[in-house]
């Protein structure tokens, strides 16, 4: 990944830096997915520059964050500029900073990190619903069933509306969370339409 764009959350005395990652991936999710190939993959990747994750040890508070800034990433110039991401986050320039140039990534780097989704199964009733709509179960088995499996993570994330899923009455929403991962540079450069992928690094510095 040889060029960049960075954005940056700008601090509000009344809105919760959540609430404008929510507003930004949301338009971020849906701009990558208007460049997206036929195996809904996109060749720009993201990265959370001040990114921590340390969970809770003994007495200490556990130190869990996103930061306030994100990172675009693509292996040529005209990637992003095909992207437009000021267009798509027009609407949030008061909350939001993007650099006005697209700049190359430095010479001397950190190393790489792989930015994923981490899906866990949190909502036993929701996976119970969703097996009894096959109709061979009843929702007490199916709910005994899931109770098992439902698992948990203290990994930073991003709430997000379901896209395919919401309607106008009935909002879906759902945790969108990220893991990170030290790794060598990779060959492959294919993300999702959110920019992550269980494969692929981007660079850090």
């Amino acid at each position: 990944m040889k060029f960049y764009q960075e954005i940056t959350l700008i601090d509000q005395a009344e809105i919760s830096p959540y609430f404008i990652w929510t507003k930004l991936y949301t338009q971020l999710h849906i701009a990558l997915a208007e460049l997206k190939d036929a195996n809904n993959k996109v060749n720009i990747g993201v990265a959370f520059p001040q990114y921590i994750f340390e969970e809770k040890v003994g007495n200490q508070k556990a130190n869990i964050n996103l930061g306030k800034k994100l990172r675009l990433f693509a292996s040529s110039e005209s990637d992003l500029k095909k992207l437009d991401i000021r267009k798509w986050l027009e609407r949030l320039e008061d909350y939001v900073h993007i650099t006005s140039s697209i700049r190359e990534v430095p010479k001397e780097i950190k190393g790489y990190a792989i930015y994923k989704r981490k899906q866990v199964k949190t909502n036993a009733q929701r996976l119970a619903r969703h097996r009894v709509k096959r109709g061979d179960i009843g929702f007490d088995e199916a709910l005994a069933r899931y109770s098992n499996v439902v698992t948990t993570t203290a990994l930073p994330y991003i709430e997000l509306k379901s896209l395919s899923n919401s309607t106008a009455e009935d909002e879906k929403r759902f945790k969108l969370f990220i893991e990170k991962q030290s790794a060598t540079k990779s060959e492959s450069q294919v993300f999702s339409t959110y920019g992550l992928s269980l494969t692929s690094s981007v660079p850090e510095f």
